[in-house]
């Protein structure tokens, strides 16, 4: 996605979290599924802009600035409830 290609991937795991609606997701076990939405990009290339230019949105929300923030939101929260802890 952060590259500019349409994405086809994955329904299992955390892969629908990350993609939201910036890829196509297939059952991992269902190889017609897979080859389904890559001919459905391939095959209309109006679509595969559109996939293309939600991929690249999508895949801006993850930088490290934002990895940073949300890991120091809970670092802060864990402290928090510590100190909570240790006043009780």
């Amino acid at each position: 996605m952060a590259c500019g290609c349409p994405t086809v991937t994955s329904n299992a795991t955390s892969l629908p979290e990350v993609v939201g609606d910036a890829g196509l997701l297939s059952n991992p076990g269902d190889v017609a599924a897979f080859a389904r939405n890559i001919l459905r990009i391939l095959e209309n290339p109006a679509f595969a802009e559109e996939m293309r230019a939600r991929g690249l949105k999508r895949a801006a929300q993850f930088t490290w600035q934002n990895t940073a923030r949300q890991t120091l939101a809970v670092y802060r929260q864990v402290l928090e409830k510590t100190a909570q802890r240790a006043q009780a």
